[in-house]
């Protein structure tokens, strides 16, 4: 049996009246002859308290004629199964997102976050349909629509359960806008399937830490049913500080000062605070609450590279180190096979020497010699790239070529009519045809600005060619068949510069010279770029950075030759090819890299900003446009709601139960008054016999 106003049924509280008025009844005990009153003051009798109920059938009578009433008002009405069936939209779609960002690793979140969850998949209905997500700087699915709903039913939580289970915390950030919008989209994609659900919801379980990104949450389109339910999740009362080593200048030298920066959550207590290398003595900084500062490192003990700082004096220790490795100093080599002198300011050699000016972290070194052929296998041996500006004899090509095809790259520069069979002994080929262009000058007229070389010049206000006059060039074909990509051409449309996979290796093959006979290229601003930017390509650059963040590729130390062997700081191992970058940059700390009997260190720390735990408000999520139980979200489920009232109301007008109850209490009534009628004159018949 179903009630229509179940509240009308505390009105039977009301027999509590009727036993309350059979134990208190105004009377005397009992009545003795007395000869004469005359003489006595007339006393009332006094109240007294039955400790036995009398006449229990007319309290029981009246009793029931409350309880009838109380009923009748609630509306009773009697619902079978196939009387109210369920509504196509009774089911909900409900995505239950996780955060694994690092600053869940404070201890007790992730138990708490697992607990939640659980307790949403315990009140999942087999009408509903369930997708579980996780979350840091990028979001993951651990269970889709499509899989719940094919699991058996008794199994559907266990296995949203046990994915959950299997997943922890890492150490990347907290990108919130990101995970909010794809958890979104995933109700939009699943409506596409199919009828979209009556209900949809979105629980986020997060500690909700004020360092999270919320990038990309203004204005975008969310579902109307949608509706988003905060379950932050939160450890006790703890101070928090954390720190990075600031990247060095690219212009600063390995020996420079190592600065750190600090924040301190806006919810610390604690402001006083010591940092120093693992190991060593640290100083103490005093740092308020809410503030982030920099400040100067102790000195990196001698003869060491690479060291860890720490920070000690708060609550929470999962944001206290620090890695740092130290900035390498490169020594690149050029090898330049010309025959030309140093000073001479008519050649290419000049101004080469000059494009490469020394910095802190690279110092560039020309190996000029002329065809010597004895000469050339020691010179490419230590050469990152190869200047090819003259004739070279067969056993001088022979020698590049096999150089080439071992990973490596060169430019040969036509300076005559006459290069074409140095230029076919290096790709290998029966002869290549190569002659004077005419005209009083060429310019470049189409540049592939997609191409690593040209890429830095991809904007509008670098990507201006045009008056840059080369006054000779030399026209070429590329022979059918061969794996070439042309970079730039003459505004006659032969190749200007070409790339040229020989094995492993790439040629370049550029059909002027940037000398001044030849071009004006040496002396525009396009000539420095250009020729850093191919020294990076080939591999001879040092990568600019040192210090990355968790999440962050880490550069490949060379672009070509040989395999790249990766270390991770737990001692896993993987291989790359070269020039690919390493990815699984997961967990803080040293990365190492081997290439060519060279090792290279990177140090990957956590983002700074995942240790301000301090709450973030739930209403910035309301003020970028998240549905937090608005109208709008919330419509459906009324909606069903008052669908079900009028189908309960329908069934109770039809039964009109209320109408019997009411007959009933009335006829109970009739008896009641009856009955204690009869009562009353059976007492007052025996008191006028006493």
């Amino acid at each position: 049996m179903n009630f229509l106003t179940p509240w009308f049924l505390w009105g039977a509280l009301a027999v509590a009246g009727p036993v309350l008025f059979h134990l208190i009844r105004r009377a005397a005990r009992e009545r003795m002859p007395f000869s004469s009153l005359m003489f006595l003051a007339p006393t009332p009798p006094r109240t007294v308290r039955r400790r036995k109920l009398e006449h229990l059938l007319l309290l029981l009578l009246r009793c029931l004629c409350l309880a009838l009433l109380a009923c009748g008002f609630a509306r009773p009405f009697f619902a079978k199964d196939n009387t109210l069936p369920a509504a196509p939209a009774a089911g909900r779609q409900l995505v239950l997102l996780l955060d694994t960002s690092a600053s869940m690793r404070r201890e007790g979140l992730w138990e708490k976050a697992r607990a939640v969850a659980a307790g949403y998949l315990a009140r999942t209905t087999p009408a509903d349909a369930v997708a579980v997500m996780t979350f840091d700087d990028q979001p993951r699915t651990l269970l889709s629509f499509s899989e719940w709903s094919a699991s058996p039913l008794d199994q559907r939580a266990a296995l949203a359960l046990a994915r959950v289970g299997s997943d922890s915390p890492g150490w990347l950030g907290t990108d919130l806008g990101l995970a909010l919008t794809t958890a979104g989209d995933q109700f939009r994609n699943s409506s596409a399937a199919g009828p979209p659900a009556g209900r949809q919801e979105l629980i986020l379980i997060s500690d909700l830490q004020e360092g999270a990104q919320l990038d990309g949450l203004q204005g975008h389109d969310w579902p109307a049913a949608l509706r988003v339910v905060v379950e932050r999740v939160e450890g006790k009362a703890e101070s928090n500080a954390g720190l990075e080593i600031v990247e060095p200048a690219a212009t600063a030298s390995p020996e420079a000062e190592i600065r750190f920066r600090v924040t301190n959550s806006r919810d610390s207590l604690k402001e006083k605070l010591r940092v120093g290398w693992k190991g060593g003595l640290p100083m103490e900084i005093y740092l308020a609450a809410g503030q982030t500062r920099t400040f100067q490192a102790p000195k990196l003990p001698v003869g060491q590279t690479t060291g860890v700082l720490q920070l000690s004096g708060d609550d929470v220790d999962f944001d206290n180190l620090s890695y740092f490795a130290a900035p390498e100093v490169e020594d690149i080599k050029i090898a330049y096979l010309g025959a030309e002198a140093a000073g001479d300011s008519a050649g290419l050699l000049y101004y080469l020497e000059r494009v490469f000016p020394a910095t802190p972290r690279r110092r560039v070194q020309l190996l000029a010699c002329g065809t010597n052929a004895t000469l050339a296998p020691e010179l490419l041996a230590s050469a990152a790239l190869a200047i090819l500006p003259a004739r070279l004899a067969p056993e001088e090509c022979a020698a590049v070529r096999g150089w080439l095809q071992g990973g490596k790259m060169a430019l040969a520069v036509l300076t005559d009519a006459q290069s074409g069979p140095t230029l076919a002994a290096l790709l290998g080929l029966p002869q290549v045809a190569v002659s004077e262009g005419g005209g009083d000058y060429a310019l470049l007229g189409e540049i592939d600005f997609r191409h690593p070389l040209f890429a830095p010049f991809d904007d509008p206000r670098f990507n201006d060619f045009t008056h840059i006059h080369f006054w000779k060039h030399r026209r070429w074909e590329i022979p059918a068949d061969t794996p070439a990509r042309v970079l730039a051409k003459f505004d006659d449309g032969s190749p200007a510069l070409a790339q040229i996979a020989v094995g492993k290796g790439n040629l370049l093959v550029l059909a002027a010279g940037w000398n001044p006979a030849d071009s004006q290229l040496a002396v525009s601003s396009k000539y420095p770029p250009l020729m850093e930017t191919m020294l990076e390509w080939s591999g001879g650059g040092a990568p600019a950075r040192c210090q990355f963040r968790t999440g962050e590729a880490l550069p490949a130390p060379v672009s070509s030759g040989a395999t790249v062997q990766w270390q991770k700081p737990d001692g896993a191992q993987a291989t790359l090819p070269a020039g690919a970058p390493f990815l699984e940059t997961d967990a803080p700390g040293i990365y190492r890299a081997v290439a060519g009997g060279k090792e290279r260190r990177f140090a990957v720390n956590l983002r700074l900003e995942e240790s301000r735990v301090a709450p973030l408000p739930t209403d910035a999520l309301a003020r970028l446009g998240v549905p937090l139980g608005t109208a709008a979200d919330a419509a459906s489920a009324p909606k069903l709601h008052r669908e079900r009232q009028l189908q309960r109301a329908e069934i109770e007008s039809r039964q009109k139960l209320w109408r019997w109850l009411i007959v009933a209490a009335l006829a109970i009534t009739v008896v009641e008054i009856l009955l204690a009628g009869g009562l009353a004159r059976r007492v007052t018949t025996k008191e006028a016999i006493s």
